[in-house]
């Protein structure tokens, strides 16, 4: 490159913006999105549908590793026992039976940590229930 080129190339790069970009144009924020919550009704408050969901519910991701499978178990249980919460509070399952799965899913309590499991192919272990209700 001839001395006069590499001259006018670095008074170019002087004069041109360093971000080689135009300011975006004033734009809203976008809309916050709507919190939906699902709406429990009688076919899904079977205890067979909600043991069911449970059970398949992190079949999709048994190809994470161990550490991402117990983030997503700890979103899994903290669902599901809203799911408990809401079917008893609605009156569509009985406060018993609710207990019964807790107990029988190995459900934990949210903040309760749960550790990663060896082999993410086996079911998680089932875990002791407290005595407090869901």
């Amino acid at each position: 490159m001839t001395r006069p080129l590499r001259l006018l190339l670095g008074l170019a790069s002087v004069l041109v913006p360093l971000s080689g970009r135009a300011e975006p144009p004033d734009r809203p924020d976008p809309p916050a999105p709507r919190i939906r919550h699902f709406d429990s009704d009688p076919q899904a408050c079977r205890p067979e549908a909600i043991g069911a969901a449970y059970r398949s519910g992190l079949l999709p991701y048994t190809d994470q590793p161990p550490a991402v499978l117990a983030r997503l178990r700890r979103v899994q249980d903290d669902m599901t026992l809203a799911s408990l919460r809401r079917c008893v509070q609605k009156g569509l399952l009985p406060r018993s039976e609710a207990s019964r799965l807790f107990r029988e899913l190995g459900l934990t309590l949210p903040g309760t940590e749960i550790p990663p499991i060896a082999n993410p192919q086996a079911p998680p272990p089932a875990a002791t229930a407290p005595s407090t209700r869901p």
